[in-house]
């Protein structure tokens, strides 16, 4: 730009440029506002991958402490009284779990005595019964074995009493769980069913625990059956670890409800942009979808926060932008006054350039001599020349060396010097370089080379180390002279 034109331009800069740029500034700010909200729903949901990963690692590990512990139980048949002296202890370690039962396999002939037992223990009337719907039952029939309900136990706040009396196989929700449970020899949980008998539960979820090896139904077959109601169960499980700022729902996987299995609910109402957290866990045989779902409440704060330090920064360096460039102008007309003296410095200065350009060629040219005149110095030379690292591995040879040895450069280098010498004469070359890196100057040794053909050739050694300013020692410099 030249002064003329710069001239030419000064007024409508003044006038027109600060105002351009405060209006440019203003609409960029606006658009990049909204920009500012991606990273904060990464964030967000980095956040809420963070605690629901949390969550999912407690709820599996506390649903793994509990079916070992409720295999330490090590019941089989017991007495009403020890099942619930047994059953006690573990009911206050884990207060997730609603209810305790105990299924026995009871044959027809023992039937009679099995409900008279049952009656004393309940306190009314209890015989064998199967399960035809809610609230519905009817007497079992006749059959050589029944896998009953035979004792039980509750929590003291829990509403529920065990369902004694009820033989298991004619629960359709319990049958397949059974048989898994049985052939497989491992724990299995039911779907959410509604069960009412005897004033068992409703709504709830039965985990089968094998007292017996795997194998099928027989005389011997028990097991001991955990309920859980599946939201004080998820309230229990996550009691020290839920945030309110999330919800926490659990699907069970192979029912496909659009109804969760449990629900532990957010403070505020749930986000509607921002896509929930979910992983697969597994109970026993069972998979479970846990999700999280984010609160609007949480989200917006963290907008909010978000959107002000953009909207501030921008204001900010729009004033500044539109300050500046007023002052900028302004100083514009001064620094036209200046143009024409800087041009005729400038082209003193390019003058200056030109010759230090022409005595960098001139310098140029003589380091080419000079670094020609080494190699041929180096070649008429009769000896040997070489650079070596700091372990002495072989960086560069005279082509001397093919005449003298008998050994191309090419298969010595990156070798080690010292393969050149006799076995006897490698204690007196580390003497030599130690005393050259030591000592800073030229040491010399007379020694003898060994040829391709195995012959000596007595040369005269000499060695120069090489410091490198910056990180010290780099290297030698040797000379191989025949004598």
């Amino acid at each position: 730009m030249d002064s003329r034109s710069t001239s030419g331009r000064l007024p409508y800069l003044w006038w027109l440029l600060p105002l351009a740029i405060l209006v440019l500034g203003l609409i960029l700010t606006a658009l990049l506002a909204p920009g500012s909200q991606t990273p904060v729903n990464t964030l967000a949901q980095e956040v809420s991958r963070a605690h629901h990963d949390k969550l999912s690692r407690a709820l599996i590990s506390q649903a793994r402490d509990v079916l070992t512990a409720a295999l330490d139980l090590g019941l089989t048949s017991s007495t009403v009284d020890s099942f619930q002296d047994d059953v006690a202890p573990f009911l206050s370690a884990f207060p997730e779990v609603a209810g305790v039962e105990l299924l026995t396999t009871v044959s027809h002939a023992q039937r009679a005595g099995a409900e008279r037992r049952l009656s004393a223990q309940a306190g009314r009337s209890v015989s064998f019964s199967s399960w035809t719907g809610p609230r519905q039952s009817k007497a079992a029939e006749p059959a050589d074995h029944y896998l009953v309900i035979s004792q039980g136990r509750f929590q003291p706040d829990n509403p529920g009493v065990p369902g004694l009396g009820l033989v298991a196989t004619s629960v359709p929700h319990w049958r397949q769980a059974l048989q898994q449970a049985i052939e497989e020899g491992r724990p299995t949980v039911t779907t959410l069913t509604g069960l009412e008998h005897n004033g068992s539960l409703s709504r709830a979820l039965w985990v089968f625990v094998p007292l017996s090896g795997p194998g099928q139904f027989s005389d011997d077959s028990a097991f001991l059956v955990l309920v859980i109601l599946p939201d004080p169960w998820l309230k229990h499980q996550l009691s020290e670890l839920h945030d309110e700022r999330w919800q926490v729902e659990i699907h069970d996987i192979s029912q496909h409800a659009r109804r969760p299995l449990a629900t532990l609910p957010a403070a505020q109402p749930l986000a509607s942009d921002i896509a929930p957290v979910r992983s697969v866990i597994s109970l026993a045989n069972r998979e479970w979808m846990v999700s999280t779902y984010p609160s609007a409440g949480w989200l917006d704060d963290f907008r909010h926060q978000a959107r002000l330090p953009v909207w501030l920064t921008g204001l900010s360096i729009t004033l500044l932008a539109t300050g500046l460039c007023g002052w900028v102008c302004y100083r514009l007309i001064a620094s036209e006054r200046q143009l024409q003296l800087r041009s005729l410095r400038n082209h003193r200065l390019k003058q200056q350039l030109d010759n230090t350009g022409v005595e960098k060629n001139i310098l140029h040219h003589s380091l080419q001599q000079s670094d020609r005149r080494t190699q041929d110095m180096i070649e008429l030379s009769p000896g040997i020349f070489a650079e070596l690292d700091e372990q002495r591995r072989i960086g560069y040879l005279s082509p001397q060396t093919a005449i003298l040895l008998g050994i191309p450069t090419t298969e010595l280098t990156d070798t080690h010097l010292d393969t050149l010498f006799s076995a006897d004469s490698h204690q007196e070359l580390a003497i030599l370089f130690d005393a050259a890196r030591q000592g800073q100057s030229v040491e010399r040794l007379d020694t003898e080379l060994i040829t391709r053909d195995g012959q000596p050739l007595p040369v005269t050694l000499r060695v120069k180390a090489i410091r490198d300013p910056l990180s010290g020692w780099s290297g030698f410099r040797i000379s191989l002279t025949p004598r």
